[in-house]
């Protein structure tokens, strides 16, 4: 972790929830407001690294003949079949695919991606692929993508969801929400004709149409870039972290023990932020029901 970024590690809830708050003060950069948005993990030491460079995702699903494909272009290429097939299985399905078009489909062909990012992978992904990429991120596939949410209370609830449903959990560790300010990291824009020089981070904003649980969350992506050339070895468990290195203000962490994650919970629900309200409809309706019995019962005295 980045010993410079500004942490701020809290005993109580009511010292966290001020810090989280939106017109609090610790979510300010440089004495003004700033336009955060937020992310929660439920282990404080755990970095900001997007999960399709996390080694134990490579290992698990970059099997078979993609395992030859250890390069820089190598990793493109793979993660450019994840995407792929979840297209097609969207297509066999009926479902839409964002910003589609015939423009879209002929780039979005092996030929071609093999052509454009198979030697040098900076241009990857290309701003076609990037709404396809946030979609699917959404939905469970693994992408270079990391989900944020405009809401902090929304990244309460995700910091500590998996406490109350992991029995094994240590109570000496912490949840961590964090905030990033948006200011200097350029917008993702699909008007963008020719891709140029990725730069380290990208904001990814799509259409709340896109998904209705996306929407919910106010939700948003930040792409972490990590390219290189042919024949070069991929670097895996690259965080966002080392992309601001030299802009360290720029992100910032609240944490709190996990022993009270339940509690963190249950005020969250009474503002309006459960399992409920974020995914909309009958799944998350019964959804926040269990979720609500387990919190109760694991409420500290």
């Amino acid at each position: 972790m980045t010993s410079s970024i500004e942490t701020k590690d809290c005993d109580s809830l009511d010292e966290f929830w001020e810090c989280i708050s939106p017109i609090g003060d610790f979510f300010t950069m440089q004495g003004k407001r700033s336009k955060f948005i937020y992310r929660g993990q439920s282990n404080s030491a755990w970095e900001l690294v997007p999960k399709v460079y996390r080694k134990d995702v490579i290992n698990k699903y970059k099997v078979g003949m993609w395992e030859t494909l250890k390069d820089y272009p190598g990793q493109a290429i793979f993660e450019y079949v994840l995407l792929s097939s979840f297209m097609n299985y969207c297509d066999s399905r009926g479902l839409p695919i964002p910003y589609d078009s015939p423009d879209f489909r002929r780039y979005f062909q092996f030929d071609t991606i093999t052509r454009e990012h198979g030697v040098d992978s900076r241009s990857w992904p290309n701003d076609h692929a990037i709404p396809l990429m946030a979609l699917a991120q959404h939905h469970g596939i693994p992408t270079r993508l990391l989900d944020w949410s405009s809401n902090p209370y929304v990244a309460c609830y995700f910091a500590a969801i998996s406490v109350i449903t992991d029995s094994n959990y240590n109570a000496e560790d912490r949840i961590a929400v964090f905030g990033l300010s948006k200011n200097g990291i350029p917008e993702f824009s699909i008007n963008a004709k020719m891709p140029g020089e990725p730069r380290p981070l990208q904001h990814v904003h799509v259409p709340g149409s896109t998904s209705v649980n996306l929407a919910a969350q106010g939700g948003s992506f930040i792409l972490v870039y990590n390219h290189g050339y042919r024949g070069h070895e991929f670097t895996p468990n690259v965080s966002l972290e080392t992309k601001i290195t030299d802009r360290s203000m720029l992100l910032k962490k609240v944490t709190l023990p996990k022993s009270l994650a339940s509690e963190l919970l249950m005020r969250c629900d009474k503002f309006g932020v459960s399992a409920a309200s974020i995914f909309p409809g009958y799944d998350g309706a019964a959804k926040a029901a269990l979720e609500g019995m387990l919190t109760v019962n694991l409420r500290r005295p």
